[in-house]
């Protein structure tokens, strides 16, 4: 079909001629002719704009399952880089904290904590090797001192920078001669990553 064609179709359709029409219609015809309209004006237009309104809002909640999904994406990112930070971290410390002489460390530090002459017995234990990583470890013996001297010295071994110390096996018993005095034993842990040098 011709461009002309088509212009000459859209001619046919004046409003004014459809108007003549309608009024020479009978009163009957005229009620059918305007629900074939209305009809058709549904068709035509209400129905594509219907549609188009649930297509935008199907979009628009596909926009909004799309962003909570990034969200979910950018936190898990997020967890992964502060657990791999915080992995790093300790990687780093048993890199460079394993204490080759922890027995003169845990002697030093009873010094400074004031209980060095309550302190019973210092028994290293032999290297405990593992897939991850190798455990150094001495038994520690003090007897007589009182909670907060305990808590003080604890306080210092577990917080020695540039040092991996950890306390472990913990027992304190009170004194019978002396109810505010405690007898303590426990194990101090330095720790290296398997098959790094001392």
């Amino acid at each position: 079909m011709s461009l002309k064609s088509k212009y000459a179709v859209l001619e046919r359709f004046n409003i004014e001629t459809l108007y003549n029409t309608f009024l020479g219609l009978q009163p009957r015809e005229q009620i059918i002719a305007m629900i074939v309209a209305g009809i058709v004006l549904i068709v035509v237009i209400i129905m594509p704009i219907s549609l188009a309104g649930s297509r935008i809002s199907a979009l628009e909640k596909a926009i909004f399952t799309s962003r909570d999904q990034i969200n979910d994406v950018v936190r898990e990112i997020g967890d992964y880089n502060r657990e791999k930070s915080q992995l790093n971290a300790v990687e780093s410390q048993l890199r460079s904290g394993f204490d080759t002489s922890i027995s003169t460390t845990i002697e030093s530090l009873a010094s400074q904590s004031g209980i060095k002459e309550s302190m019973e017995s210092l028994k290293e234990r032999p290297l405990a090797p593992s897939d991850i990583f190798d455990e150094a470890s001495v038994d520690v013996r003090i007897a007589r001192i009182t909670l907060e001297q305990l808590v003080d010295f604890l306080y210092k071994v577990e917080g020695e920078k540039g040092r991996v110390l950890r306390v472990k096996q913990l027992q304190a018993k009170p004194r019978y001669d002396n109810r505010k005095l405690l007898d303590v034993s426990f194990q101090v842990s330095t720790f290296k990553l398997s098959g790094e040098g001392g």
